[in-house]
């Protein structure tokens, strides 16, 4: 590939992102069966021609969107590799460090989050990123039990959807107002907290 090239790709890649993120911000506004082609048009102020050249039609967009929403989730939590720490403390800075870049990721992209729960009339949106984020947690727990520091006979697998559940209430209400940063490192050091004190091996 030549430099020529990949410069085209990159600016077709960053052409496209910027059409997804316009669209995802219609869509939190709006319901899938409310919003069309020319409200994502509009709001980015290009022609409908620019917008057929990368999708295909309104569906496709939104799978897209959904696609990469969840994949900007995806590597925002997978910074951080829960094998690394070897003591509780460590577990739960890193839980807390989850929280920070998720609230970042909210601040970089405020209808992002909005945008995954408006579109859960759709089962498959909310059940396929819930799996993810349950995923995430096993193996955090998992690793915690392994290294000793977490109690050998949590049940992982309802633990983990324990987990999600406060993770997602706290995404659901940190994208619908605005939320202080007192109110971040409240909610980031309480879970944290909570979570790892009832999951902990007893001394």
């Amino acid at each position: 590939m030549t430099v020529t090239e990949s410069g085209k790709q990159t600016r077709t890649d960053r052409r496209r992102e910027q059409i997804l993120d316009g669209a995802i911000r219609v869509f939190a506004e709006k319901h899938y069966h409310e919003a069309g082609i020319a409200d994502i048009a509009t709001d980015l102020g290009i022609g409908h021609g620019t917008f057929y050249r990368y999708f295909a039609n309104k569906k496709d967009i939104v799978n897209q969107a959904v696609a990469w929403a969840l994949r900007q989730i995806d590597e925002t939590v997978l910074q951080e590799d829960p094998s690394s720490s070897t003591t509780l403390a460590e577990h739960r800075a890193m839980i807390e460090r989850v929280y920070l870049r998720l609230f970042v990721l909210q601040d970089q992209h405020p209808h992002l989050i909005r945008f995954l729960f408006r579109q859960a009339s759709d089962p498959t949106t909310l059940t396929l990123a819930h799996d993810t984020f349950v995923g995430y947690a096993d193996r955090f727990i998992t690793i915690g039990v392994d290294k000793g520091f977490l109690r050998p006979d949590i049940d992982v697998e309802i633990a983990s959807q324990a987990l999600v559940a406060v993770v997602f209430d706290v995404m659901r209400r940190a994208s619908a107002t605005a939320v202080s940063v007192e109110m971040r490192q409240r909610w980031m050091s309480t879970h944290a907290r909570m979570t790892l004190e009832g999951l902990r091996q007893p001394e």
